[in-house]
């Protein structure tokens, strides 16, 4: 395709195709998953599963260990993997500092990891590097993002919204580092939105979930790519986007 133009015809067959699955057809092999963290998020993976034939185990009795707890016991959640054997999903946020450390803990099991496993937020993270790309070739843009949740998450900023931030920063070469406006108010499930601000115009790209079902299916999914594989990936490396 000609430069300049949006390459999903060339990346098609490969993460928008697997994206395009998660969405349309979030149920694939039937899978024995257990839970860790069993708030919120624990509540719609079982749901999610047991709607998409999938079963809801014990550790003992699983094939995939999924985690929605928090960063300080996740620990506790690849002990659990490993000791059982399991593939582990990983929908905790705010430890990416450690990540040497856990791709080392994990590299005889599979386990997938992202800040956000919703397939539209995905999509997202893929546009936030081509708008980076794009924009960072015309000099009056600066480039910005706001994000709110709700008032019971802790880390600030979301790691979506740093994802975002780094996308837009890897498409642009390093011109853009986007500053992040973070707010926790309320009953917000998540709004993120990134800002393209010029003289002549505004470019906004917005994703705002509308409940958790989203990351339920998007985890669901990882769980289903996982299978077979060893060592520590992203959801987006598991779809095919590099």
């Amino acid at each position: 395709m000609a430069d300049g133009r949006w390459r999903m015809a060339e990346e098609g067959a490969g993460w928008w195709g697997h994206l395009r699955s998660a969405i349309c057809h979030p149920g694939g092999r039937a899978v024995k998953i257990a839970l860790h963290g069993y708030g919120k998020m624990g509540h719609a993976v079982e749901r999610v599963a047991k709607e998409t034939g999938h079963e809801i185990v014990q550790p003992a009795d699983a094939v995939v260990l999924i985690d929605f707890s928090n960063a300080s016991v996740l620990d506790r959640a690849i002990a659990t993997a490993i000791d059982n054997h399991l593939d582990l999903v990983i929908g905790t946020t705010g430890w990416n500092d450690r990540l040497d450390e856990v791709r080392d803990r994990v590299k005889n099991i599979g386990c997938v990891y992202a800040s956000n496993f919703s397939p539209g937020a995905n999509a997202v993270f893929a546009l936030a590097r081509r708008a980076g790309e794009l924009f960072a070739r015309f000099p009056q843009y600066a480039a910005g993002m706001e994000e709110r949740h709700h008032a019971q998450k802790k880390d600030a900023p979301s790691g979506t919204a740093l994802r975002i931030a780094s996308e837009v920063q890897q498409g642009s070469g390093g011109t853009f580092d986007p500053p992040i406006a973070a707010l926790r108010v309320g009953a917000e499930f998540g709004l993120h939105t990134l800002y393209f601000d010029s003289p002549d115009d505004l470019v906004e790209i917005t994703h705002r979930a509308r409940g958790r079902d989203g990351f339920a299916r998007g985890a669901i999914f990882a769980a289903e790519l996982v299978r077979g594989k060893k060592g520590l990936f992203r959801f987006d490396e598991l779809l095919g986007r590099e």
